[in-house]
């Protein structure tokens, strides 16, 4: 099936505006609202990134101050983690498999489709709709990233433990979300609050995984920021000089539109506060600062990562 979806005509790779195009809020709504099974947060983490002198350090070592990181490889997040970790913190990596989660959440409607771009392929006489082929184009295309992302992580880890050996015991194993659960009060507020601003469904491309981040955090109890040191679970306790992070830039259209619906969704709480410490950084500045603070062979690195991302995106519009 995943074949299948990755052969779908680059016409319809222009045009894509993901599911935010079919008519924005009002989809992601009626997608939510729709699948009525309860989902609860979950995730993975890689045995490979398991270090059990780095575990048992920080489960012991209670006063640790922990950031929390929405990385997935990228320029900006790579910069903050490393910032973060030239600083001493505890860094926590997150990843959220977007792929997996909707594949899973969707599962029905990507049969069916799956099943009417077979017979369309094996009859003449059956036409696939567009809408089918817009679909499985934005699912083949949400898989690929997913897969390119992870597998930078991957080599982008080794890397900076590489250059940095005494990072071992503060970069902890990312957890690879695979479900984030169901919290309809939450969707409600933030989809409203992205109905208010009256934009075009092209200006808000990519809001989903705001969205999803902060249902993750505000239903994560253990890392909800707090000052409670009665907390057993010390190796997951975020105290009050902690911090969640994703790391949109002053370049990204997604910044402005947050800082808009942060009052309306009330986010600046202890419950599902995230920070956005690049909002103020142009992507040029933050290179500039990289290149003048971290090792010369991870900035190469990186830039020779995204122009490969590049030329594979190139590759599959060709095709």
């Amino acid at each position: 099936m995943d074949d299948i979806i990755l052969r779908i005509s680059r016409h319809y790779i222009s045009g894509i505006m993901g599911i935010l195009g079919l008519s924005a809020t009002a989809y992601l709504l009626r997608r939510y609202f729709s699948n009525n099974e309860k989902t609860t947060n979950g995730y993975y983490i890689r045995n490979d990134e398991l270090n059990s002198y780095q575990l048992s350090s920080i489960i012991n070592n209670s006063s640790s101050r922990k950031i929390t990181i929405f990385w997935n490889g990228s320029f900006n997040s790579t910069y903050i983690l490393l910032d973060y970790l030239q600083q001493d913190y505890i860094i926590q990596p997150l990843y959220i498999e977007r792929y997996t989660i909707r594949k899973a959440l969707e599962k029905e409607l990507l049969e069916k489709y799956t099943i009417e771009y077979n017979q369309s392929k094996q009859n003449t006489n059956i036409k696939c709709s567009s809408t089918v082929l817009t679909y499985l184009t934005d699912i083949a295309r949400i898989k690929q990233t997913q897969e390119q992302e992870i597998s930078h992580i991957a080599d982008l880890r080794r890397m900076i433990l590489n250059q940095y050996p005494e990072f071992h015991t503060n970069l902890l194993p990312t957890r690879f979300i695979t479900n984030i659960e169901k919290d309809l009060p939450h969707s409600q507020k933030f989809y409203d609050a992205i109905r208010k601003l009256h934009l075009h469904s092209l200006e808000i491309t990519g809001i989903e995984l705001y969205e999803q981040a902060t249902r993750f955090i505000a239903n994560s109890p253990n890392l909800n920021i707090s000052n409670n040191s009665n907390n057993s679970d010390n190796s997951d306790n975020i105290n009050s000089d902690n911090k969640v992070i994703i790391c949109y830039s002053q370049d990204s259209h997604l910044t402005s539109i947050i800082k808009k619906i942060e009052h309306d969704l009330q986010l600046n709480t202890s419950k599902c506060k995230i920070d956005l410490p690049l909002a103020n950084l142009s992507n040029t500045t933050i290179k500039h600062l990289a290149s003048s603070k971290f090792n010369k062979k991870i900035i190469q690195f990186l830039n020779l990562s995204l122009l490969k991302t590049i030329k594979k995106i190139n590759k599959i519009n060709k095709k």
